[in-house]
C-alpha cells in the first residue's frame, strides 16, 4: 500500500502538464510532503458512508465547504479549481477576515490563485503548487487533492457535537461573548451587595434580609452555575477556532476568568454569611429580651394598681377611722414589683448595650414604672407612718439603684397596739409581721447580684454589709416575739408557737445565707482588686508599645532598648504575681463560688492580656532588630557615599590636564590612576554588600501614622493581632 501511495504520488509530481513547470524547490517540497496523500485516508465529513473512498470523502468536504458560494462549483478535483475560487472560498469559510469574497469573483484565473496559496501558506499550508499549475486546461487531479488535503489538515475540524462550521462559528461566538458579559456583570453586581455589611437594627428587616440571602444561594445560584457550565461547553466548540485565530478571544472573557470571578463571589457570600447569621441571632436574643421586659411591665403595672387600689381602700378606712386591711398584701405587691424591675432594669442594660432599635422606648417606660413604684412607696409611707421606713441605697432616680438589695425595716410590735386588737391578736399579728419580713429578705438575698467590675462589687459589698447588719439587728425583735409566747393562751397558743418556731427557722436560714454571701462577696472583692490592679498595670504597658513611634522620624533606639529591657525584668517579676491570682480564680471557682461569670470573665481578661503583652514584646524585639539594621544600613550608606564622593572630587582635581602636559606627566597620572582604579575594584564589594543589604531592609517611613500611603502595602503580621484593632 505504501509503495501505491507513493507511486501516485510520484506520478503526480512529474505529471507532463503539470510539474514540469515547477522548480526542483518545489518538487522537494511536494516530495517531502507525501504524508498528506496518506491523511487523505484519515478524512471525516459529515454524511458520509462507509462505502465512500478518501477521495470521495474530500470532494464531500469541500463541497459542504464551499456551499452556498456564488459562482462556485466543486464536482472534481481538476477543471472546478481552475478559477482558484474554490481555493479562496474555502479559505474564507474558516477565515474570513484574510478573504475578500467580492474581489475574487471580478479577478483573473491567476490572481485568484497566487491570492490563495499566499494566503494558506500564511496559515501554514505548504506551497506545494503555483497559480500556473493549477490555470490549465485539465489541471493535474492528485496535485489537487494533495494540495486539498493539505487544506482540509491545516484547518480545524467541527468539535465532536459542534454544528456546522463558518456561519455556526460567528453565531456561536455572539452567544459566548453575550453570556459572558451578562454573567460577569451579574457577579460583579451580586459580589458589591454581598460586601455590604450594613445592617438594619430591626430584627424583623435583618431577618427577612438573611432570608433574602438565603433565597439568592438556593434559587438564584444554581442556574448561574449552570450557565457557567454552558459558557464552559461552548468555549469548548470554540476553542480550535480562538487557537486557528479565526476568533480573538479578548481579555477577561476565558472561562478561567469567569471562575475567578465566581470565586470573589463565593467569598464574598461566606463572609456575608459569616456576618449575618451572628447578627440574626444576636438581634433575635435581643427581640426576646425586649419582649420579656413588655411582658414583665404589664405584669408589673397590674401589681402596682392593684397595690394603689388597695392603698385607696386603707385610705379610706383610716379616713372613716377603721382599722388598715391591705398593708401585708400592699407590701407583697410592692415586693414583688421590685423584683420585676430589678431583672427588667438588667435587661434594659442590655439592650442598650446591644444598640436595639426600641431599646429607648422600652428603657422610658421601665423608668415610668419605677417611678410610679416611688411614688406609690411614698405614699405608702405617709399613710402607714407608724414604724415604717424604707430605705434605698443610692440615688433613688437611676435605674442602677434597683439592682442594689432594698431594706424594710421590720414593725415593732408597738405599733400594732392602737388597732383596737386584743393583746393576743397584736403578738399574732406581730409575728406574722416578722415572718414576712424574714421571707421578703430571704427572696432578695436569693437574688442578689455580685457585680461584674470592681466599683460594682464594692458597691454590692458596701450594700451587704448594711443589709446583713440590719439582719443582726432583727434578733431583737425575736427575742420580744419569744417573750410574747408566754402571754399567748389557747387557741391562738398553738398557731403561735408553730410561726414561731417556723419564723426561728427561717431566720436562722436567713442569718447563715447573709454570712455566705458576705464572706463570698470578700473573697470576691479581693480577688477582682487585685486582678484590676494587675490588668491596669498590663493596659498601661500596652498603650506605651502600641503608640510608640516606630518610624523614621525616631532614631532613639538605644532609650527603648534600656525601657524594653526594665520592661522584661518587670514581666518576669509580675509573672509570678499574675500566677498567684489566677491561682485564687481556680481555688474560688473549684469552691462553686457563685460568682463564676465575673471569676471567669477577669481570669480570662488576665490571660489575654499577659498574652497580648508577650507577643507586643516579641513584635519590640522585632522592631528593634529592624530598626537597628534600617539606622545602621543609612550610616554605611551614607559613609559609603561621602567617600565615593570625595574620591571623585579627588579624581576631577588630581587628573586634570591639557595640550600643555608633558609626555613624562602624563605618564604619572597614568600609573596613578591605575592605582586608585584598583581600589575603586576592591570597594566595589563594599557597594555590593549595601546593595544585597537593601533587599532586606524594612521601610520605617510607612510605619508613621501620620504618613499617608497613596498605594497598597503588604503587611506580614509578627503576632496574633485582636482583630478589633485593625483599621482600614
Amino acid at each position: 500500500d505504501l509503495l501505491e501511495k507513493s507511486s501516485s504520488v510520484c506520478s503526480a509530481l512529474w505529471a507532463p502538464n503539470s510539474i514540469t513547470k515547477i522548480s526542483a524547490k518545489r518538487k522537494l517540497e511536494a516530495f517531502w510532503c507525501l504524508d498528506f496523500v496518506y491523511c487523505i485516508s484519515d478524512i471525516h465529513v459529515t454524511g458520509e458512508s462507509e462505502d465512500m473512498s478518501a477521495k470521495e470523502r474530500l470532494l464531500l468536504w469541500s463541497q459542504q465547504t464551499t456551499e452556498g458560494y456564488a459562482g462556485v462549483r466543486c464536482e472534481n478535483f481538476t477543471t472546478c479549481w481552475r478559477d482558484g475560487r474554490l481555493f479562496n472560498a474555502i479559505i474564507h469559510k474558516y477565515r474570513p477576515d484574510l478573504i475578500d469574497m467580492n474581489t475574487v469573483a471580478v479577478q483573473s484565473n491567476l490572481a485568484n490563485l497566487e491570492h490563495a496559496f499566499f494566503v494558506a501558506e500564511k496559515l501554514g499550508v505548504a506551497r506545494l503548487l503555483d497559480p500556473e499549475d493549477v490555470d490549465v486546461s485539465s489541471p493535474d487531479e492528485k496535485s489537487v487533492i494533495t494540495y486539498v488535503s493539505s487544506l482540509y489538515d491545516a484547518f480545524p475540524k467541527v468539535p465532536e457535537g459542534g454544528e456546522g462550521i463558518s456561519a455556526n462559528v460567528s453565531i456561536k461566538w455572539v452567544e459566548y461573548q453575550n453570556m459572558v458579559n451578562y454573567l460577569m456583570q451579574w457577579i460583579r453586581h451580586h459580589v458589591t451587595i454581598m460586601s455590604d455589611r450594613t445592617f438594619p437594627n430591626n430584627p424583623v428587616e435583618l431577618k427577612a434580609l438573611y432570608n433574602q440571602y438565603l433565597q439568592f444561594k438556593e434559587t438564584e445560584i444554581p442556574p448561574k452555575e449552570t450557565d457557567k457550565s454552558k459558557i464552559k461547553h461552548l468555549y469548548k466548540l470554540l476553542e480550535v477556532w480562538i487557537e486557528f485565530g479565526r476568533i480573538k478571544l479578548s481579555q477577561g472573557y476565558h472561562p478561567n476568568d469567569i471562575e475567578k470571578e465566581w470565586g470573589k463571589l463565593i467569598i464574598a457570600m461566606l463572609e456575608r454569611e459569616k456576618t449575618l447569621r451572628p447578627e440574626v441571632e444576636r438581634l433575635e436574643m435581643l427581640q426576646q429580651i425586649a419582649n420579656r421586659i413588655q411582658r414583665d411591665s404589664r405584669s408589673c403595672e397590674d401589681k402596682l394598681i392593684l397595690a394603689r387600689n388597695a392603698l385607696q381602700s386603707d385610705t379610706k378606712r383610716l379616713e372613716s377611722g377603721l382599722q388598715f386591711q391591705h398593708e401585708a398584701e400592699i407590701a407583697g405587691y410592692l415586693l414583688e414589683s421590685e423584683n420585676l424591675l430589678r431583672q427588667q432594669v438588667i435587661d434594659a442594660q442590655i439592650l442598650i448595650d446591644g444598640k436595639y432599635y426600641q431599646a429607648d422606648q422600652l428603657v422610658q417606660r421601665v423608668a415610668k414604672l419605677r417611678d410610679d413604684l416611688m411614688a406609690l412607696r411614698t405614699e405608702c409611707s405617709s399613710v402607714y407612718s407608724k414604724g415604717h421606713s424604707y430605705v434605698t441605697g443610692g440615688d433613688s432616680g437611676a435605674l442602677q439603684t434597683l439592682k442594689l438589695m432594698q431594706i424594710r425595716k421590720p414593725l415593732m410590735k408597738s405599733a400594732f397596739v392602737d388597732q383596737n386588737l386584743t393583746e393576743e391578736e397584736v403578738n399574732m399579728k406581730f409575728v406574722q409581721d416578722l415572718l414576712s419580713w424574714v421571707e421578703e429578705m430571704q427572696v432578695q438575698l436569693d437574688r442578689v447580684e455580685w457585680g461584674s467590675d470592681l466599683p460594682s462589687v464594692e458597691s454590692h459589698l458596701e450594700n451587704h454589709k448594711n443589709v446583713h447588719k440590719a439582719i443582726e439587728e432583727f434578733e431583737s425583735s425575736l427575742k420580744e416575739a419569744k417573750i410574747s409566747e408566754i402571754q399567748m393562751t389557747a387557741p391562738l397558743k398553738l398557731s403561735y408557737a408553730e410561726k414561731l418556731h417556723k419564723l426561728e427557722s427561717q431566720y436562722s436560714k436567713l442569718l447563715n445565707t447573709s454570712r455566705n454571701q458576705e464572706r463570698h462577696l470578700d473573697t470576691l472583692h479581693n480577688f477582682v482588686s487585685r486582678a484590676t490592679r494587675e490588668l491596669i498595670w498590663l493596659n498601661e504597658k500596652e498603650e506605651e508599645e502600641v503608640a510608640y513611634d516606630w518610624s523614621e522620624r525616631n532614631p532613639n533606639i538605644t532609650r527603648k532598648k534600656e525601657y524594653h529591657a526594665e520592661l522584661m525584668r518587670e514581666l518576669d517579676e509580675k509573672e509570678e504575681v499574675i500566677k498567684s491570682v489566677q491561682e485564687i480564680a481556680e481555688q474560688l471557682l473549684l469552691e462553686n463560688h457563685p460568682a463564676r461569670l465575673t471569676i471567669e470573665a477577669y481570669r480570662a481578661a488576665m490571660q489575654t492580656q499577659w498574652s497580648w503583652i508577650l507577643q507586643l514584646c516579641h513584635c519590640v524585639e522585632q522592631h528593634l532588630r529592624e530598626n537597628a539594621a534600617y539606622f545602621e544600613f543609612f550610616s554605611d550608606a551614607k559613609e559609603a557615599m561621602e567617600y565615593l564622593k570625595n574620591l571623585k572630587d579627588t579624581i576631577y582635581r588630581k587628573y586634570s590636564c591639557d595640550r600643555s602636559s608633558s609626555l613624562h606627566r602624563l605618564e604619572d597620572l597614568v600609573q596613578e590612576s591605575m592605582e586608585e582604579k584598583e581600589q575603586l575594584l576592591q570597594y566595589k564589594s563594599t557597594v555590593a554588600g549595601l546593595v544585597g543589604r537593601a533587599k532586606a531592609i524594612i521601610q520605617l517611613k510607612p510605619r508613621n501614622p501620620d504618613c499617608v500611603l497613596k498605594t497598597s502595602i503588604p503587611i506580614k503580621a509578627i503576632c496574633d493581632y485582636r482583630q478589633i484593632e485593625v483599621r482600614n
